[in-house]
């Protein structure tokens, strides 16, 4: 099977998928002496080399030799992984594996929380574009943090029921409804002060920029196809005075996702129903796909060894 559900193809045929995941410690290397066999860990899949220019530039998310696990080599949609040592977190004592599977995620997520900077009071208008995991992922940081206004725009109908059975309090909607409420109201001062897109969808991204304030705050984090172009006007950028933050995956973010899944998880946030994450076998991955294309379930995530 090929990473090609959606854009972003693996690099190396043959190369055992999975980068989220978490597992239970049960072989170590003669030089490991942090961990010890039966502790649970957690992965981050990501790697800088230490060498190059990006690293000196406290870039390491943008190395080029980033050997991630299950992208570049074999990932955890098997039994076993080896991972290097660096690579391998152990998790709190209060997280379970299937929380922990949550770290890596989380992490990006965080990635994109630095992006946006210093966020306006916790009233203002937030708009989170796509209601699948990572969209939800947003809204539980964002309620954790405090913010109240915010509002989830989804396509699909079945990711609006999962992300309003949240119970956030957020207003979930089709998109179509965005543009009725602003309708005839100066979007200059009535539009969102913060848009989080996660859809990964080109004309989601494109309308963005029509629904926002001035002095708003884009942040593109879901991945769009390589070579699809948009329109945007450079005056409204100029006009409105935009910030535009890209993310791409999660530098100096894996100690604050574990200390973040802490928090969320005494508080009740990280229940697999109420994210619409659902558990499956290995040999059930097509039935699992099939319910992520449905929206049916926000993420799948496989068990296995048990």
């Amino acid at each position: 099977m090929k990473g090609e559900m959606g854009k972003f193809a693996g690099k190396n045929d043959g190369v055992v998928m999975g980068h989220e995941f978490s597992g239970t410690v049960v072989s170590l290397g003669s030089a490991v002496i942090e961990l010890q066999v039966g502790d649970k860990v957690c992965v981050n899949p990501n790697e800088c080399c230490g060498v190059c220019q990006w690293g000196n530039e406290s870039n390491p998310h943008f190395c080029e030799s980033n050997k991630c696990v299950g992208v570049n080599m074999d990932g955890g949609w098997a039994e076993y992984c080896v991972v290097p040592k660096k690579k391998v977190y152990k998790l709190p004592d209060n997280i379970s594996l299937l929380q922990g599977a949550l770290a890596e995620p989380y992490s990006c997520v965080l990635r994109g929380w630095k992006q946006l900077g210093d966020l306006p009071q916790k009233d203002a208008r937030i708009l989170v574009q796509g209601a699948g995991i990572i969209g939800a992922l947003f809204c539980t940081l964002l309620h954790h943090k405090g913010f109240t206004n915010v509002t989830v725009s989804e396509i699909n109908n079945e990711r609006r029921k999962l992300c309003t059975d949240m119970k956030l309090g957020f207003d979930v909607v089709h998109p179509q409804e965005i543009d009725l409420k602003l309708s005839g109201k100066d979007v200059d001062f009535h539009g969102f002060y913060v848009i989080i897109d996660c859809t990964g969808n080109t004309k989601a991204v494109e309308k963005a920029f029509s629904l926002c304030r001035r002095g708003a705050t884009i942040c593109i984090f879901g991945c769009c196809p390589a070579g699809q172009t948009m329109a945007v006007e450079p005056f409204q950028i100029y006009w409105k005075e935009l910030k535009i933050v890209g993310c791409f995956t999660n530098p100096k973010c894996f100690d604050d996702s574990l200390t973040l899944l802490t928090e969320l998880a005494e508080k009740g946030y990280l229940v697999y129903e109420k994210l619409g994450i659902k558990t499956f076998e290995l040999k059930q991955y097509e039935t699992a796909l099939a319910s992520l294309k449905a929206g049916t379930a926000s993420k799948a995530v496989f068990k296995l060894g048990e």
